[in-house]
């Protein structure tokens, strides 16, 4: 496991700048070199992949946001770049990306910027608008890369690839698939299905499907799954659908509470699948713990876990829930043959912004040396009354 922040010292210097800047890390002992101890690492390089921490639009060299919200998109995606560039990779190797906004007006807008740096052949992606950004962004992006230079991009039947896609339906790196988040509009139509709340989901859930049929797997190839509701009082309603497609061994999966999802969808799911034969793939129970017809705690591939996000219920403030969420993680990690050095990336999803710096001063202390890439949002709404949630990726080649 690479961390890409000690890869150029000389890079470095900007690029922790635009980590201080947006109030990530603490100022470097020198100026040549980063300080250890912040909350986040810029990059992980795992392998063949590349973990990117989110970036927002704090622009590294006067650590203020551009004018204009175009330009802070673009700005956000020049942070971004600088991560690719010291890992060797570039825009065309970013096979997965995640795009939060804080107002879903600006959609059209960060889409024109982005399209530009993906003229063919763009990523997997997922979009969702969210209450808050740490820094004061209004846009925070994050990618997976990966070395790999064989790629399949996958488009469902009947759906023909066109050089104004800004999204690929997924991307297929060897035995991994990564689709981009899918709404409750059918994918050829484009039209909401007739019914309840039920019928969106079952809608979104085939979109997804004929993804996975075109690249010849279907959902007991799926090893995590991201769920997005604009209703967080439909999550059971929505779980029941869910269930109904894992017959067995569901994936590792999180779910949160977002403001407005693109095209007035109340839902949108995104997974990540796999072609990995049985044997090399496992599902994780900690001691103690019974399977979940819902979700599996984590997914191991080999020598990458894939961990559900975990929600903290505990009385005592946010130091307190962040603690529990993090000790049950460790469980999970410690069942999968890991621990916390094994972290390639974390997602920390918080119900208020204002977290913020109570939740680092507890989850840095579980990371002895460099951190995980990390991307921290606000979402509309948790799991019952929890104020966060944290979700990991964790690789045991170091």
């Amino acid at each position: 496991m690479m961390i890409i922040r000690c890869l150029h010292r000389v890079f470095l210097v900007s690029l922790v700048a635009i980590l201080l800047t947006a109030g990530f890390l603490a100022p470097p002992s020198q100026s040549s070199a980063p300080r250890l101890g912040g909350i986040l690492s810029p990059g992980i390089l795992v392998a063949d992949a590349l973990y990117c921490a989110g970036q927002g639009s704090r622009n590294p060299k006067t650590g203020e946001h551009p004018e204009g919200f175009d330009a802070q998109v673009k700005q956000s995606l020049e942070n971004l770049g600088a991560v690719l560039k010291a890992a060797g990779l570039d825009f065309s190797d970013v096979v997965n990306s995640n795009v939060y906004l804080t107002d879903i007006k600006n959609f059209q807008a960060m889409n024109k910027v982005y399209k530009t740096y993906f003229p063919s052949n763009p990523p997997a992606r997922t979009t969702i608008a969210v209450p808050a950004l740490p820094g004061g962004s209004q846009v925070e992006i994050t990618f997976i890369a990966t070395r790999k230079k064989e790629r399949h991009y996958i488009f469902p039947e009947g759906v023909k690839p066109s050089p104004n896609d800004l999204y690929s339906g997924g991307v297929e790196v060897r035995d991994m698939l990564y689709i981009s988040g899918q709404g409750s509009r059918h994918y050829k139509t484009k039209e909401f299905p007739q019914g309840d709340f039920e019928a969106h989901v079952k809608q979104t859930l085939e979109n997804l499907g004929a993804v996975l049929k075109a690249a010849g797997m279907d959902f007991s190839n799926v090893v995590k799954s991201n769920v997005y509701l604009t209703d967080m009082s439909l999550f059971q309603r929505m779980n029941e659908v869910y269930k109904t497609y894992f017959k067995t061994d569901p994936p590792a999966r999180t779910t949160v509470g977002v403001t407005t999802l693109p095209g007035e969808t109340p839902i949108e799911i995104a997974f990540i699948a796999t072609k990995t034969n049985s044997v090399a793939k496992k599902v994780i129970l900690p001691k103690g713990t019974k399977p979940n017809p819902i979700l599996s705690p984590a997914v191991r591939l080999g020598g990458t876990l894939l961990l559900s996000g975990k929600a903290g219920f505990a009385e005592g403030g946010i130091e307190a829930q962040v603690k529990e969420v993090m000790d049950g993680l460790g469980d999970v990690l410690k069942a999968g043959g890991m621990d916390f050095s094994n972290v390639a990336e974390g997602k920390v999803y918080l119900a208020d912004i204002q977290d913020y710096s109570k939740m680092n001063e507890v989850y840095r202390s579980y990371f002895k040396v460099d951190p995980p890439a990390r991307t921290c949002i606000a979402v509309q709404k948790l799991v019952g009354t929890a104020r966060v949630e944290i979700t990991l990726v964790a690789a045991d080649q170091i």
